[in-house]
């Protein structure tokens, strides 16, 4: 799944990733520092090494940084879960693991006192990017569960994500989030054979 961080054709070849990548890491860093509302356009300038013009030659605002970043980020999560997924072994250890690559990430996440206002803002920005990563997670594990022969694939995917998501918002430690995943997962997996 490719979630789109583009931005203007003004670079060419290796530098263009470098400096998109200098961007958006410089911008991840204020962002979860300062918040979206305190960061800035100069602020993310000087903290990823560029000039100001090559910053507004590729994004014309803080808000299109702030989408790119976004799209990044979920397609950060959507590599570490695909990684996971395609690995082999049982249906079981495969879908706890993605579960918890992914969920351990927003837990570390959410440990900027910023996230929660940026998790409000993303719908502003980026909710369509959100909606996909979790359609095309549900219909992967959905899929993975039909084909392992359990009963009732849709209604039990449903389960585990919503169980997986309300572990991930009141675990205390990644640790929790690991142990308490993995255990819902094979509980409620052993129970539907």
């Amino acid at each position: 799944m490719a979630i789109d961080v583009s931005a203007p054709e003004t670079d060419v070849g290796p530098m263009k990733d470098q400096r998109q990548n200098q961007i958006l890491s410089a911008a991840k860093t204020l962002f979860f520092e300062r918040g979206l509302r305190a960061t800035t356009m100069a602020a993310i300038s000087e903290a990823a090494g560029i000039a100001k013009p090559t910053l507004y030659s590729r994004y014309k605002d803080k808000n299109a940084i702030f989408h790119a970043m976004i799209a990044s980020i979920l397609n950060d999560l959507w590599e570490l879960m695909d990684a996971e997924f395609s690995k082999s072994g049982s249906i079981e250890s495969r879908l706890t693991a993605a579960l918890v690559a992914k969920y351990c990430a927003v837990f570390d996440m959410l440990q900027s006192p910023h996230v929660a206002q940026m998790m409000e803002d993303k719908v502003l920005y980026a909710g369509h990017a959100f909606e996909k990563l979790n359609t095309d997670v549900t219909k992967r594990i959905e899929s993975m569960i039909s084909e392992g022969g359990y009963t009732n694939p849709s209604e039990l995917t449903h389960l585990i994500l919503s169980c997986a998501f309300g572990i991930h918002r009141n675990a205390h430690t990644r640790e929790d989030v690991a142990r308490d995943i993995t255990a819902v997962v094979y509980a409620l997996l052993a129970a539907a054979k």
